[in-house]
């Protein structure tokens, strides 16, 4: 169960990292999907960003 979780873990990183390089990153908004702009709502982007990076390296460090 191990790898499934770590293969898990590296495709959000490759997927942080797009979002990244495009400025854009889609999230959870209520009961839909949300995409948010880094030059429309920086504080949320980069909020979002963050969160994901730590949940790759959760995946791929803890579970």
């Amino acid at each position: 169960m191990k790898p499934l979780f770590q293969t898990l873990g590296v495709l959000l990183a490759i997927y942080v990292i797009y979002a990244i390089a495009s400025g854009r990153v889609y999230t959870k908004d209520r009961w839909k999907g949300a995409t948010l702009e880094r030059d429309a709502q920086p504080g949320q982007y980069w909020t979002v960003i963050v969160i994901y990076a730590g949940l790759s390296l959760a995946l791929y460090f803890v579970f």
